[in-house]
């Protein structure tokens, strides 16, 4: 009887050593899983906070920008708007390098994930449409490329934000 006992008192010890491994193990699986989930979350959050940050940042400078730029493609090259504004040419020059500046950011955040793809393409196409309808802009853009380079602007060798940049 006492070795009867002795076994089921052993088996018994093994059955709570299995289980305890066991729910142990069942805790530490469901800690991580809602570790990861929480620390996603979080993630997102962080992501999705730094993006609408951008989003009202460039939108609040292309606000200031649009007017001058509305101003600068009345005139057909820079020489006519130079001739037009000989005073104010270098402020509105600047203006333009102010908006240069912007949409290489844009698109610097973009590619390092921070601008939603839908939000991208939208800023694309006006940016494109600034480019494509004003010679000004483009002969603006030609010589500050030409002039800085394109590493200037965060972009790579035979990298673009404005599409038919060389297919004039």
């Amino acid at each position: 009887m006492g070795l009867i006992k002795s076994s089921f008192i052993m088996d018994w010890e093994l059955t709570i050593n299995i289980l305890s491994v066991i729910v142990t193990l069942f805790l530490g699986i469901a800690v991580l899983l809602s570790t990861n989930k929480y620390n996603k979350n979080q993630s997102q959050i962080a992501s999705h906070q730094l993006q609408k940050e951008l989003f009202s940042e460039f939108n609040k400078r292309y606000d200031i920008l649009n007017g001058y730029l509305e101003k600068i493609t009345e005139y057909k090259s820079l020489e006519h708007l130079m001739d037009k504004k000989r005073n104010k040419y270098p402020f509105l020059r600047n203006k333009l390098n102010d908006y240069f500046n912007l949409c290489a950011e844009e698109f610097y955040w973009f590619n390092n994930g921070r601008i939603d793809e839908n939000l991208w393409k939208s800023w694309e196409v006006g940016m494109n449409s600034w480019y494509d309808n004003h010679s000004i802009i483009r002969e603006a853009w030609e010589e500050e490329y030409e002039n800085f380079g394109y590493q200037s602007f965060y972009l790579k060798e035979n990298e673009q934000f404005f599409k038919e940049f060389g297919n004039d």
